[in-house]
């Protein structure tokens, strides 16, 4: 006899069911996972944001600037880029991006503020973030001050500002190079080094850059795919949970002595090949040795003072800087074509708006030093049919 199937029993499915959920899932994921990757990116962009915004009061900057504008330099400073938003650049690794700020300017060529002047001798000046003018205006940077100086002592010049944060002297080197080989060539070249310089201690030696770089060239793989998901790095931001695979670091300070001296052989040998370079190909070439608040400075006349911890990945231009000078002292530090400003600073005003970068006074003064010893590499003065170059004034 059939046994009589009760109409209150219900009968599992397993198989059917279980392969009519997994499709919905898998649809639902394709759904979810794109737009929750998407609300992960803006939540990243906004926090990247906030931590980009001056947090500092118009009292503060005031004193910072030395001026009564306050908004003016929020604004400066606020339109300033990082080393970490520069784009690839064959050889070199990375460049700023052009921009159009109303204070921050940069050429598609990757030049801040455009080329200043219409006549003349070529300068181009490489450098760092001191160079290209971190929380100055266009016409505040240091290259911009040699123009408008060489302009005002009737020297017809084009200065250049190929200053980019975070470069130290093997990029300009590379730089300078990879110009000289596709023909473009200046009368003159200026190379502001001596801060980067002991940032970057690695062997074999790694940019700003070099990490991103290092994770485009790793297989698809789950792994990669996790480690470049919006939604996991803000997942791993939140709990505080490191990069999973991170291989490839840049060090944010040099510690032992016998990384201070690696990186004094690397910038002596940088300016001598720069050098040689420069003669082969006839270009008049300047180094200048930078000041840093770490030597012969006096911190306590900072207009806001600055904790420990905020000077303390800077400790390693201290140790070289004094070996410099050592070295200077004893004839053994190659001088050829340098501009030694190590102990330059204003009389008065503010010299530091933050724990390295300049202030428009000290980036001033730095600027007309330059422009003397500049100026007696240039041909004479401005013909008479030629009049001085009107370089842009800050705004």
């Amino acid at each position: 006899m059939r046994r009589r199937r009760s109409r209150h029993h219900t009968e599992s499915n397993f198989p059917a069911g279980a392969f009519g959920t997994l499709p919905r899932l898998v649809l639902l994921l394709a759904v979810l996972l794109p737009v929750a990757e998407w609300g992960a990116s803006l939540i990243i962009n906004r926090v990247d944001a906030s931590s980009r915004a001056v947090k500092l009061s118009d009292k503060d900057i005031a004193k910072l600037y030395d001026s009564a504008e306050p908004g003016r330099y929020r604004e400066v400073l606020e339109e300033t880029p990082q080393s970490r938003d520069g784009i690839y650049a064959p050889l070199i690794e990375y460049r700023m991006p052009a921009r159009q700020g109303k204070h921050v300017t940069v050429s598609e060529g990757g030049i801040r503020g455009g080329v200043i002047g219409d006549a003349g001798a070529r300068v181009a000046v490489f450098g760092g973030g001191s160079v290209f003018g971190h929380g100055l205006a266009d016409g505040e940077t240091i290259p911009a001050v040699v123009a408008a100086t060489l302009s005002r002592n009737g020297k017809a010049a084009r200065v250049e500002n190929r200053g980019v944060p975070g470069w130290y002297s093997t990029q300009d080197r590379v730089a300078f190079a990879e110009m000289l080989a596709t023909g473009d060539k200046p009368d003159v070249a200026v190379f502001v080094h001596g801060l980067d310089d002991f940032l970057h201690c690695s062997k074999p030696e790694r940019t700003a850059w070099s990490h991103r770089l290092a994770l485009a060239d790793i297989p698809v793989s789950v792994e990669t795919l996790v480690r470049q998901s919006a939604l996991a790095s803000l997942f791993r931001g939140l709990f505080g949970i490191p990069e999973p695979g991170r291989t490839v670091e840049l060090e944010a300070e040099c510690v032992s002595d016998a990384q201070v001296e690696s990186s004094l052989a690397r910038l002596d040998a940088n300016r001598r090949l720069i050098s040689a370079m420069a003669e082969r190909f006839g270009v008049k070439v300047l180094f200048v040795q930078q000041p840093v608040p770490t030597f012969h400075y006096d911190n306590a006349k900072r207009a806001l003072p600055l904790r420990p911890e905020q000077m303390a990945p800077y400790v390693a231009t201290a140790k070289a800087y004094a070996r410099l000078a050592e070295m200077r002292g004893t004839g053994k530090l190659w001088e050829q074509d340098m501009l030694w400003l190590a102990e330059l600073e204003p009389a008065e005003g503010n010299a530091y708006i933050d724990p390295v970068h300049y202030s428009p006074v000290f980036a001033k003064l730095i600027g007309e030093t330059m422009a003397k010893r500049v100026g007696d590499m240039l041909p004479g003065p401005l013909p008479e049919a030629v009049s001085p170059v009107a370089v842009p004034a800050a705004q």
